[in-house]
């Protein structure tokens, strides 16, 4: 009777022992189902993290004004920016080597030089159709420097940024050519003042005539010091922003009613006459100051160019939401070849060589003009009789 027994015991042993079993695999693959589980949930945030940083890359890469190039350790391309497209075409394809897209040996070998450890990944080159002046600069992609591991023990590509040095050669020559007219400018009063001083400390008597003379000769220069040191300060505050501008309804007549009032007798002087014909109710918003400034400088420039009992004249209309003043004359007018660079500072045409003065009042009206929003111009066919016509636009008070 006890057989049943023990054989109904050991059947449960057996029925237990496959349950806990079957509960210790199930446990198992609930535990395997759960780490594959928690292994692809961090794949995707590891993914969703790489493609996060990738679209902050391409977005700083987009918003560089320069050109950029990523390139891979074989010199073939990774990406690029609109600023790289903008200068080596927009045919351009990812994977294409660096020479194939640039078309620059040096920059070829700028980066083969960076992707074997050298120092001053740094080179001035001319680039593009125009042949450009760039500075080109490469960094390793994991190098130190750039603050992060090596991948793999090597680095993973390289970083190409140019930055455009056209304006910055130009801004150079600016500065050179303007030390150099200054110096110009000043050395010709100067000279003239020590002349003359040592002519009145010379061992020969100069009488009270001859004194008078030069003295007023003297005055006469330190003027044009005095002159061209406030239009070199008048320049500088217009260009940098600290002249303010007061736009008013200002009558245009009486603005240059005032000019011609001023200059009037210097005319008179040359037996030359000034024929103004503006409209009573013309009206502008305008800084009156500045504009009679401007309108002056042109009226003075005519009087001067223009040979003695020739023809001047002053006009004002409206066209539509402008108003067009016109200062015109019959003097020798500008040659063709110089009309884009009367405005210029201390530019000097043909019919400035026997004629004094800065050589910035133009460059002055110009900005004085623009800062009201208006724009100035000048024609003339440069022969002799036909004289010059500068005319420039003021907002109407309408």
């Amino acid at each position: 009777m006890w057989l049943p027994w023990v054989l109904a015991g050991s059947l449960a042993a057996v029925v237990v022992a496959v349950i806990w079993l079957w509960r210790r695999a199930d446990s198992a693959r609930s535990v395997a189902e759960m780490g594959l589980a928690n292994a692809e949930r961090s794949l995707r945030q590891v993914r969703q993290a790489a493609d996060r940083q990738a679209a902050q890359l391409h977005a700083v890469l987009a918003a560089q004004l320069a050109p950029i190039l990523v390139l891979s350790t074989d010199h073939s391309l990774v990406d690029m920016n609109a600023g790289a497209r903008a200068l080596f075409g927009s045919g351009v394809e990812i994977g294409q080597t660096l020479m194939a897209v640039t078309r620059s040996a040096e920059l070829d070998d700028l980066v083969a030089h960076c992707l074997a450890g050298g120092a001053d990944c740094d080179r001035q080159l001319v680039l593009g159709r125009g042949q450009q002046p760039y500075r080109a600069r490469a960094v390793l992609v994991g190098a130190p420097e750039a603050g992060t591991p090596e991948i793999g023990g090597v680095p993973a590509g390289v970083v190409l940024a140019l930055q455009d040095l056209s304006e910055l050669q130009r801004l150079g020559r600016a500065r050179r050519d303007f030390v150099a007219n200054i110096s110009h400018e000043l050395r010709t009063p100067i000279t003239s003042i020590r002349l003359l001083v040592d002519t009145l400390r010379g061992a020969a008597p100069v009488d009270a005539v001859g004194r008078d003379e030069l003295l007023e000769k003297i005055s006469i220069e330190t003027e044009a010091l005095a002159q061209l040191a406030q239009e070199l300060l008048d320049l500088a505050q217009i260009e940098s922003g600290q002249t303010l501008v007061r736009m008013v309804p200002v009558s245009v007549a009486q603005m240059i009613e005032s000019v011609t009032n001023r200059f009037g007798p210097q005319a008179e002087r040359k037996h030359q006459t000034i024929d103004v014909r503006v409209p009573a109710d013309l009206s502008a918003l305008a800084d009156s100051a500045q504009v009679t400034r401007v309108v002056g400088n042109l009226l003075h420039n005519a009087i001067k160019f223009t040979p003695a009992g020739g023809n001047i004249w002053l006009t004002a209309s409206q066209n539509e939401g402008d108003i067009i003043v016109e200062v015109g004359d019959s003097g020798p007018g500008i040659a063709r070849s110089d009309l884009s660079r009367v405005f210029e500072r201390f530019f000097r045409g043909d019919r400035s060589r026997t004629s004094g003065g800065t050589g910035l009042g133009l460059a002055i009206a110009k900005h004085v003009v623009e800062a009201h929003g208006g724009r100035i111009w000048v024609e003339s066919e440069g022969r002799p009789g036909q004289g010059a016509i500068f005319r420039f636009t003021l907002p109407a008070n309408d």
